[in-house]
């Protein structure tokens, strides 16, 4: 009767372990940014001081957008149009911008450090100097923005 007894409760564990590993493999991956924000950068193409964090914004047009202090760390910017977007204090740290399109937008303050930016096309004085396909580091722009501020 015993052994019995182990066995169902045995069954009730396993039954409670794969329901709660079900669950958990079902529940929606957690978002970091904020709702409002990600509705406010769809329709207005403006942030104020946005938390867009890890959000997921492949694709999307944000052609003359106007960011100023946003975090879109970590987001996913993959294929992104920011042509002739101003981008004032702007994080993409650890950003996939790959294949983004930055020509003809204003970078000032803007955090790059760890982001893909593998095919992104910059404005003409972001570009690297060498032919290379790897990661633009943020102090290069940093330099060249300083560059600019002295003429």
């Amino acid at each position: 009767m015993g052994n019995r007894r182990l066995k169902k409760i045995g069954r009730k564990v396993a039954i409670s372990f794969l329901m709660g590993s079900l669950a958990t493999f079902l529940a929606p991956s957690v978002r970091a940014e904020k709702p409002e924000h990600l509705q406010r950068i769809k329709q207005t193409r403006t942030c104020f001081n946005c938390d867009l964090k890890k959000a997921d914004l492949a694709n999307i047009s944000l052609k003359g957008a106007f960011l100023r202090e946003t975090n879109l760390q970590e987001a996913n910017l993959e294929g992104a149009d920011l042509r002739f977007a101003v981008l004032r204090k702007v994080n993409f740290k650890k950003a996939n911008l790959k294949n983004a399109d930055f020509t003809g937008a204003i970078l000032h303050d803007v955090n790059l450090d760890d982001a893909d930016l593998k095919g992104a096309t910059l404005p003409p004085r972001y570009r690297r100097k060498s032919n290379s396909n790897s990661k633009i580091r943020a102090q290069e722009l940093i330099i060249d923005v300083l560059k600019l501020q002295r003429r």
